[in-house]
């Protein structure tokens, strides 16, 4: 059991991330179904990576600088597959008329002027956003980033269907999708991740709650913004969606916790 939850998480490591994995993991097909609880775990790792660097740049650059870095530090992390994911996405959906026409040029390696705008507004609010934080508190804030945008993607391919998969087109209603338990299980595990941010906030500057509570909010909005054009722009999910949803609810968050910040 040990060892198969263990494939369970390294997969979901593999799927996500560029980190080395141990050999004995290896690979089966199937086991990405059982690795995608894992996200969330995945995302507070790389969130924890990120803090830590931010941290320590902090100590050596300017905030801005020291942002830059950190989110350059998360796309070698990745590999920049959520970020190919957001461009592929804003191409499609800015450029199809149609479920049809969208997914074709998501499929399409060439990257657009709406994929090149997506990349550009969504880097830059993150490094601005991180830079107004103290490094301690900026790490905590990206961890919880981080971490939830990862949860919502577990949310997102359970709630959903596989758009490419042409025997099942049928998408569920959306207010379904927060109705069922592993995906209430997931998503307030992940918002454990908030405890320390909140933690600090309330016994250093409690002004921060208000822009914790912005976070959420907007990362929430973000979430359903992006399940929304999913349903109705797409027809279900792809890997290139779920790379555009976790940017989206990333960059919401780290947007929404710079609220209030110089009160």
């Amino acid at each position: 059991m040990i060892k198969r939850e263990a494939q369970a998480f390294f997969s979901a490591v593999q799927f996500l991330t560029r980190l080395p994995t141990p050999a004995w993991t290896g690979w089966e097909a199937g086991r990405l179904d059982r690795a995608t609880p894992y996200f969330t775990l995945v995302g507070a790792v790389i969130g924890l990576i990120c803090g830590i660097v931010y941290m320590l740049a902090s100590l050596l650059f300017a905030p801005t600088l020291a942002a830059f870095i950190t989110i350059g530090t998360g796309i070698l992390l990745t590999g920049g597959l959520h970020e190919d994911g957001l461009a592929d996405f804003a191409d499609g959906v800015g450029g199809g008329r149609n479920p049809e026409r969208v997914l074709a040029i998501m499929k399409d390696s060439r990257i657009g002027a709406y994929g090149v705008l997506a990349l550009i507004l969504a880097l830059g609010m993150k490094v601005t956003a991180l830079a107004v934080h103290a490094p301690l508190y900026g790490a905590l804030v990206l961890i919880a980033a981080h971490t939830i945008s990862r949860a919502y993607l577990f949310a997102t391919v359970k709630a959903l269907n596989y758009a490419r998969d042409e025997k099942d087109a049928k998408v569920p209603p959306i207010s379904r999708i927060l109705l069922r338990g592993d995906i209430v299980r997931v998503v307030l595990f992940a918002f454990i991740a908030l405890v320390p941010m909140l933690a600090l906030a309330a016994v250093e500057r409690p002004e921060r709650l208000i822009g914790a509570a912005v976070a959420l909010l907007l990362a929430i909005l973000a979430m359903l913004w992006v399940l929304r054009l999913m349903k109705t722009r797409v027809g279900g999910w792809t890997g290139d969606t779920l790379g555009a949803q976790q940017q989206a609810i990333e960059t919401a968050f780290l947007v929404g916790a710079s609220a209030w910040t110089s009160i």
